[in-house]
């Protein structure tokens, strides 16, 4: 079963996926103006957008005193999309002319990969000498869906579950459409609890077929506030139980599965049902592990996890590139990590 879908797939014009970046933050402004402002804001050191109604209790106007005010700041942000590194700086240039009286204006350049330092340059001579010659203060930034989703998961809590599941699916549209490469180190972390031991021992973690899931390089498996522990993911596989004991295969994301994972995953159904009595015998997916190793990358803030999350470990751990999962599994130990959980136009006047 094909999972429901809060983005646009099938087609990867620029209008495509402008109009799906654009639905995202609307999303995240129809559900808090103030997390809309946080994300915004931190795209940039520079920005300081005042985003929604502003209520004020007598204040002075010119000749008089007012009971109250509702007020609310004007600004603009012009977006240029790319699928590639092939932004134009003649093409951002003439974007200025975009900006009128707004309070805020913001120019902003999105793409797979932050624009070069040489049209950077060129680009901010343009604006510098646009906003002298107008008398006008417009900002420009560049930015990457990437840190677009980045951003966004920091800005939302846990419980937000919607927010959560229409940021996933962004990402994953993202991924799919080649905006974010699919070669970094990702982390699907789930929650375990009565399963652990089985998990480790087997290395496996099921779930129902029709669950979806994006891109992830390694899973992590978590219980009492901390995934203690991840493994490289070798092959999701879909998978029945048949009458006479063998596995009927329905699908998988890397080809054949192994005669070692099949007996794997014929050992977790049958420890499911006589360790915690789940019948898991049909309609599951099995993520199979090179092999779970021990962590301990402990969740501070309130509250457990709830449903599944993902985590870019090279993000969350500053690192481009890591020897092997025991290296990560070791890294996550760290006291750094276990401070936090890291995770067209727009016209508003």
């Amino acid at each position: 079963m094909s999972s429901v879908h809060y983005f646009q797939r099938y087609s990867q014009p620029e209008n495509v996926v402008t109009n799906n970046t654009l639905l995202l933050l609307s999303r995240l402004y129809n559900e808090s103006p103030f997390k809309f402002k946080l994300l915004l804001n931190e795209l940039a050191d520079e920005l300081d957008l005042d985003v929604g109604v502003n209520f004020s209790q007598q204040e002075k106007a010119v000749n008089s005193i007012p009971d109250g005010f509702i007020s609310q700041e004007s600004f603009r942000i012009a977006i240029e999309t790319k699928l590639a590194d092939n932004f134009s700086v003649n093409q951002l240039a003439n974007h200025l002319n975009s900006f009128g009286t707004e309070t805020t204006k913001v120019l902003l350049a999105l793409g797979p990969v932050d624009i070069n330092s040489s049209q950077r340059k060129r680009i901010l001579d343009k604006v510098k000498e646009f906003n002298t010659s107008k008398n006008f203060k417009v900002a420009f930034i560049s930015t990457t869906f990437k840190e677009i989703v980045a951003i966004f998961r920091d800005v939302i809590e846990d419980y937000d579950f919607e927010l959560t599941a229409i940021i996933d699916d962004y990402e994953e549209f993202c991924i799919n459409s080649r905006l974010i490469r699919k070669d970094e180190y990702r982390m699907l972390t789930v929650a375990c609890g009565y399963t652990l031991e089985d998990n480790f021992k087997n290395n496996v973690y099921y779930d129902p077929a029709n669950r979806g899931f994006s891109y992830c390089s390694h899973l992590g498996i978590y219980d009492n506030k901390s995934v203690q522990g991840i493994g490289k993911i070798e092959n999701v596989i879909t998978a029945n139980l048949k009458e006479n004991d063998e596995l009927q295969i329905i699908g998988t994301t890397n080809g054949t599965a192994t005669d070692k994972q099949k007996s794997d995953i014929l050992n977790m159904i049958k420890d499911a049902q006589q360790n915690i009595g789940w019948d898991i015998t049909q309609n599951n997916k099995f993520f199979y592990v090179e092999k779970f190793i021990k962590t301990d990358f402990r969740k501070t803030s309130k509250r457990g996890l709830f449903g599944k999350r993902y985590f870019n470990l090279n993000q969350q751990l500053k690192r481009r590139d890591f020897e092997n999962t025991e290296e990560i599994a070791e890294l996550l130990k760290s006291e750094t990590c276990k401070k936090r959980w890291v995770t067209t136009y727009i016209t508003h006047s």
